[in-house]
Parts: structure tokens; sequence; C-alpha cells
């Protein structure tokens, strides 16, 4: 039995009223019910399954479940199965078998590969996937992936089932199977409940009841039949003209007083072959002896069902390395599969140090002896400073994107027990290597082609790395605060574009001024550390009196990326934990 009682939620606003978007919400279904939540736009459907979900927290009232308060003591997310309003939750490039099977291994631990294949078959069968199991889901249609977003929600066998608008955007047809699948949904496992909030009334006698928000207020609760009456309107589609006609409050309240008659009448709180069965029209008599059995017969059903839930164990969830290693290598498998992506990465990879050394080419003379130290201290300057800015716009097109294009997945997956730390971890495992593998290639090209070039040869190859690193930890930390990947990735070059000018790397600001901007430039510690170590060269004063800023050490260029990257990782966890469903 889930049972709500007084629930509300206020929402405090400066300067303004309170918003109250749930006021005294009092209802109470049995196990193996579907129920039907719907009302008028900003009734409040959505913050109600987010206060069930644990997503948003209840200013007041109770919440029990199997004698549980969810208020003080939320489900575990694996009691829990979520189904987003979001249609690109999904990971387009993976097949609909491998969506259900990483949800479940980021959702179980101690499965074997039997038991999973097992179980995900199952759930292809109730979801009705099965025949297209090995379809990738970018191409597949509206319905067919409305149900593979409630199969994800089920591989954990959740008690509680909450679904957002799961048939909106849906033809008839597909509608009535959707509500059809709900309620073998909600019959699979003993004592689920499956609640579904939606703006459609066309098919409201598929559920058992429905349950009517107006404005934060319960206004009704009970068989769909019975809405005309008690709105007294013909059709369904009258009820949202007919509360428009009072006040919320007085719905609340004129339901309040009528709520006990109705729950006796219709026997609500029983199972829904129970609450068929009272609502047939026979004698006074013959009712009562009717009620009575079904209630001795619902009372040793609900003590079996209970029996058999408890022996049901809730799945752990893996632990965080095994979540990060699993969405690592499913990051490596979507790169694989976009083939846009890898070819961009291979480009940069192959391309930059093409860029870098057609731009140093025809100024290789300079280098030779007897040549000229200012233009050889320029030429110096500009080839380091030019690898820096490669190496860092390879940066920002590896990372910018990394956590808010897939914002919605990674909302879906924080709902169902992926940790953030695990994103997070999963992102550098994959962000760091190849910026690494970049960065290292842009050095050791350069060397080759040129035959080496001035200033300490283990800086040289280190530095720009370590800046590659600590620019895409900041592009990862924007990213994740980012509402959608456009607009991460303007901030990510507008970043960019600050680092070119305030480097000190084309003219040095003062040095004051220069010391109050530069700990917060990336490209001026990994431009100006390899400058440093050519202290004992011919270039060096030429280079101090062209480029009039300060120069990091090694060791401090070092430290400062170290805390930029630092900087970038809580600006990503800031953002990764930030509840969004």
């Amino acid at each position: 039995m889930l049972e709500i009682n007084a629930l509300a939620h206020v929402i405090t606003r400066k300067g303004k009223d309170p918003l109250h978007v749930l006021e005294q919400v009092g209802f109470s279904i049995p196990g193996g019910h579907l129920l039907a939540l719907i009302g008028p736009t900003a009734s409040g459907k959505t913050t109600l399954l987010q206060v069930l979900a644990g997503l948003t927290e209840a200013s007041g009232g109770s919440i029990m479940l199997k004698g549980r308060d969810l208020v003080s003591k939320p489900l575990h997310p694996n009691e829990l199965g979520w189904v987003t309003p979001h249609d690109d939750c999904l990971h387009a490039h993976l097949t609909v078998r491998e969506s259900l099977m990483s949800a479940l291994m980021l959702r179980a631990a101690g499965l074997s590969r039997d038991q999973i294949v097992s179980k995900v078959s199952h759930i292809l069968v109730v979801v009705g996937l099965e025949n297209i199991a090995s379809e990738r889901v970018g191409p597949l249609p509206l319905a067919q992936r409305r149900r593979l977003k409630l199969g994800l929600a089920l591989v954990s066998d959740p008690v509680l089932v909450l679904c957002d608008d799961f048939t909106h955007g849906l033809d008839v047809r597909s509608e009535r199977e959707m509500e059809a699948l709900l309620r073998l949904v909600a019959a699979d496992q003993p004592g689920r409940i499956v609640i579904h909030a939606t703006d459609s009334l066309a098919n409201l006698t598929a559920y058992d009841t429905t349950l009517v928000l107006h404005e934060g207020y319960v206004t009704f609760h009970g068989p769909a039949k019975a809405l005309p009456h008690y709105f007294t309107v013909p059709t369904y589609d009258e009820v949202y003209s007919r509360l428009a006609k009072r006040p919320a409050q007085r719905w609340g309240d004129s339901w309040m007083r009528h709520r006990d008659s109705y729950y006796a009448a219709f026997k609500l709180g029983a199972t829904a072959e129970e609450l068929s069965a009272a609502e047939e029209d026979t004698s006074d008599l013959d009712k009562t002896v009717v009620m009575k059995q079904q209630a001795a017969e619902a009372e040793e059903k609900e003590t079996k069902k209970s029996s058999e839930e408890d022996a049901r164990p809730v799945l752990p969830l893996p632990g965080l390395f095994s979540q990060a290693t699993h969405l690592m290598k499913r990051r490596w498998t979507l790169l694989r599969r976009v083939r846009r992506e890898w070819i961009t990465h291979v480009g940069l990879l192959v391309g930059a140090p093409v860029i870098a050394w057609l731009l140093v080419q025809p100024n290789l003379r300079h280098f030779s002896e007897g040549a000229e130290v200012w233009a050889a201290a320029y030429t110096t300057s500009m080839i380091y400073f030019v690898m820096v800015l490669l190496i860092l716009f390879m940066s920002l097109r590896l990372s910018s994107r990394e956590f808010a294009a897939m914002k919605t997945v990674n909302g879906r997956e924080r709902v169902a027990g992926v940790r953030p730390a695990a994103v997070l971890l999963a992102a550098l495992l994959f962000v760091i290597p190849v910026s690494l593998l970049q960065s290292f290639w842009m050095g050791m090209f350069m060397e080759l082609v040129t035959g080496g070039l001035p200033g300490h040869g283990g800086a040289r190859l280190i530095l720009p790395a370590l800046t590659g690193i600590a620019f895409a930890s900041l592009c990862l930390g924007i990213s994740a605060n980012s509402s959608n990947a456009g607009r991460a990735h303007s901030a990510c070059l507008t970043l960019l574009c600050a680092n070119v000018i305030f480097s000190g790397a084309l003219l040095g600001f003062p040095r004051l001024l220069g010391h109050l901007v530069n700990p917060f430039i990336t490209a001026h510690y990994g431009w100006s550390g390899i400058i440093d170590t050519l202290k004992d060269d011919r270039l060096f004063p030429a280079i101090t009196t062209l480029v009039r800023t300060w120069f990091a050490t090694p060791d401090i260029a070092a430290g400062m990326l170290l805390v930029h990257f630092v900087i970038g990782l809580i600006l990503a966890w800031i953002g990764l934990c930030r509840r969004e469903a």
C-alpha cells in the first residue's frame, strides 16, 4: 500500500509570497495498481512525481510505502523506476539490447553474464521490443523509444514506477498500447505500483483509478467512470473547464468532505479485481456479503504478496569503480560508432602538428648559426605559443560538449543510482588519454621536423601536455554547468579567446597587472614555463625585451596547471551533483 497524507511542497521566493505547488495532498493505492495522475497545466503533477521519487523535498506530510516513510527514508535507487519525460535521454548509437544491458550493469552488482542476458531478454518481452533488440536506438519511432525508456526503468525490478507524460505526442492507437503496457508492468511484479502523470483524458478507463490535481489540491480520486458524476459533466473532456469555475481550495475542501464515502463505495485500497467486483450492480445484502468475502481474500492476497515482496531482495548498486569502468567503456564504444566524432579527433591529431610545422617552416633559417638573434627569439616565442593554442583548441573540442550533450542521459542515470563521481571519473578516463596523445604527438612531431627547438626537452613535452589536461578539465567544468552543448561550446570558446589575449605571449601587461591576470590564464603557464627554460640561452634576453611579461618557472607552471585542473574538477562535480530528473 502507498499512503500519502497531507503532503505539501512550498517554494519560497525572495520578495514574493511563497508558492504552494502541493497542498495537503492525500490518497492511498494498493500494490498491483495503475494510477492516472491528471490535471490542468501547472497543477503539480510533475512535482508530485518528483517528491515521490525523492528528487524534490517535501515541505510537509508523509509518504508511506510498505510501512516505511519515504520522506525520512527515501527509496533505494533500485526500488524506483523513473521514466523521464525527456525523449533525448537515450544513446542513439547503442542498440536496444545494449541500452538495457548497460542500464542493468550500472544498477545491479554481482550478476553473471547469463543472468544479465536473461533479465534483459525478459524486459524486452515485457515492453515488446524483442523483435528489434539488435536495432540502434537513433532511428526508432517515438512509440518504440518510449517502450525502451520504460524498459530502462524496469531493469532493477522497481516496486514503484513513476512515468511523466509517457504517452505525450503519440497517436491514439499507440497511446492505448502504452496504457495497456503500463497495466502489464503493474501486474508483472507482486506489489508494484505504477503512477502515470498525463494530460490525456482519452482512455482513463484503462487505469484502475484516476487522481485529479488542480493547483496543488487533490480534487478527486476514484474510478474514471465516476468522474462525470462527481464533477457533474457529461464527458471527461469537460472536467478541466469545470475545475476552472471554482477556486482550487474549494474543490480540495469539497473532495475532503466526500473522500471517505467515495473510498468506501469503491473500496479503494483493494486490488483492481476487487475494485471491479465492488462496482457491480448487486443487491445491498449480496453486496455486503461479497464485500466481506473480498475483504478476506484481499487480506490473504496482500499477505502473500507482502511475503513474496519481502523475500525479493533489492539489487545492490555496483561500486564506484565498477560504474566508472562501464561508463568509460561505453564512451569509447560510442566514439567508435560516431563516425563524425572520431574522424574529427583523428583529423586534429594529424592536422594540428602539420599546421604548426607549416607556420614554423619558413622561419627555421633563423635558428642557423649567425642568424639574427631578434628573429630567432621571436620565432621561438611564437612557435611555443602556437603549439599551446593548438593544444588548447584540441582540448576544447574534446571536452566542451562531454557533459552538456549528455545532460538528460546523465539525469536519468543519476536517478537510477549512477554516482556523479563515477560519471566524472569515466569522463577523465576518456579525456585524459586522448589529450595526452594529442599533446605528446604535437611535441614529438615538432621535434622531428625542426631537428630540435631551443629549451629544455622535458619541459617542451610535459608542460604542453599538462596545459591540455588542465584546459580540458576547465571545459568539463563548464560543460557540466551548461544547459546544452551549444552554450557549453560557446563558453569554452570565450575562455580560449581570453587565453589568447591575456596569456602575455603577444603583448605583456604591466608587471603588477600581469601578476593579477596570469593566475587565471592556462595558456600563460604552458607557454611561459617553456620560455623560462631558455634562461641560459642567448635568445632569452631578446625574448624578455620583446615580450614584457612574467615567466613562470617550470615547477610553478606545473603547479598552477594542476590548480587549474582541480578547479575544473570541482566545477564539474558541482554541475554533476545538481539534481536534474
